[in-house]
């Protein structure tokens, strides 16, 4: 087993002039908490503490400052401190809660002082999804967090670690590619093609795909109704229960998809790249808030991080007529029915196949033919490489290696 760190990165999303006074309060008693234990030299954690006890700081900021100062004079040798460093929290500080049902999805706890806390909406990015998937569901653990502010937009990047398997030494060629196609008729297919190039052995969850479409359906009718009564409360308790229960459909079929993958020699994972799939969803109003909606990137962030965690690849394709070629003969069909394909080649020999499966097959197909964009993470420490590089100034003497520059539409 090997253990893997990686930095998240989230973007807090429009604090209330209330919240964005009171983190700039932390701020500012952070930065003169660290001033102040500098200056007075401090080089252990009780000297630190001595000083920044009497700060209006939460336990969680307090315990970090008494192990980072001490490191700026023994470890870094700083003879000053630069403006702007980030206000750092012990790993118990932190908290994250997840709505999928909301349009932001994701909420952190950001601690205040000792009996005040402020509950956020942030946006994670995206590429890192996978991560807060595993955080969420308690398969990695959380470390040290930092808060810090860039021109008006606040920022909160999280340590994380997780345990996985190291990976064998075998070449791409060699890898079985494994198809998995996401949907609403059957949640999840997969299918691959054996030594001969025949598909083979698929497999669908289908009464998942069915559940997963009640549940939802349930929640958009029932909480409707209980918010034009005016029983937000009721609806929201009622909307989190519904929400679990997806929640447990997803973690359970994803696990089933891995071990699918795991009784297969030298798998490959092969999924469909949500940027292209995301930039194609324009199907009026009705449908972009049912697909939108949909568990598309949720799912994928649980196959790619419980996949990784077995040691298993996991690489994307551009998902483009996936669902509509043949995978036999290339030629664009149709779907008469939901879950039914029909080639309109006469001279090939299929005629009408599952969707599902056909799909899942030229999913594995674009892989086999030497498309793919890899998702797999490198072994080791990194600093936020993946994604669009959200950053802020980094600790100017511990992290100053680590120091990257905001871009890309994720952070703005």
């Amino acid at each position: 087993m090997t253990e893997l760190t990686k930095t998240l990165e989230l973007k807090l999303e429009s604090p209330n002039a209330h919240k964005r006074r009171k983190l700039r309060e932390t701020r500012e008693a952070y930065q003169h908490a660290l001033q102040d234990a500098f200056n007075q030299n401090c080089t252990t954690q009780t000297e630190a503490n001595d000083v920044v006890v009497n700060y209006d700081l939460s336990g969680y900021a307090k315990n970090a400052l008494k192990k980072y100062v001490p490191q700026l004079t023994t470890t870094y040798n700083a003879d000053e401190l630069h403006d702007d460093h980030p206000v750092r929290f012990t790993n118990e500080g932190l908290r994250l809660d997840h709505k999928p049902e909301n349009a932001i999805e994701w909420y952190v706890k950001i601690p205040h002082h000792e009996d005040y806390h402020l509950w956020l909406p942030a946006q994670p990015n995206p590429e890192q999804r996978d991560w807060l998937e595993a955080v969420n569901a308690g398969d990695a653990e959380m470390g040290e967090s930092r808060l810090f502010e860039r021109e008006g937009t606040w920022f909160l990047h999280v340590t994380t670690t997780r345990e996985i398997k190291k990976r064998s030494g075998v070449s791409a060629e060699q890898r079985t590619a494994i198809g998995v196609d996401i949907g609403e008729a059957s949640l999840v297919t997969v299918c691959h093609r054996d030594d001969h190039g025949s598909p083979t052995t698929p497999e669908l969850w289908a009464d998942e795909g069915k559940t997963v479409r009640q549940l939802r359906k349930t929640y958009f009718t029932a909480t409707r109704r209980l918010q034009t009564r005016g029983s937000e409360r009721i609806a929201e308790s009622f909307g989190d229960d519904v929400w679990t229960q997806i929640d447990n459909v997803f973690h359970r079929v994803t696990r089933e998809v891995v071990e699918y993958a795991e009784s297969i020699k030298n798998p490959v994972l092969v999924l469909e790249d949500l940027t292209y799939i995301r930039e194609s969803m324009d199907y009026g109003e009705y449908m972009n808030r049912r697909l939108h909606g949909w568990g598309f990137a949720k799912l994928h962030a649980q196959i790619r991080y419980k996949a990784i965690e077995k040691g298993i690849p996991v690489e994307t394709v551009n998902p483009r007529n996936t669902s509509k070629e043949c995978h036999a003969c290339g030629e664009v069909g149709y779907r008469p029915r939901q879950a039914t394909f029909k080639c309109t080649n006469e001279a090939c020999w299929v005629d009408e196949y599952q969707a599902d499966v056909n799909g899942a097959i030229n999913i594995a197909d674009r892989y086999l033919s030497g498309e793919s964009y890899s998702r797999e993470h490198t072994d080791g420490d990194d600093s936020a490489e993946d994604g669009g590089r959200l950053t802020a100034p980094q600790d100017s003497h511990a992290d100053a290696e680590t120091q990257q520059t905001t871009r890309g539409t994720y952070a703005s």
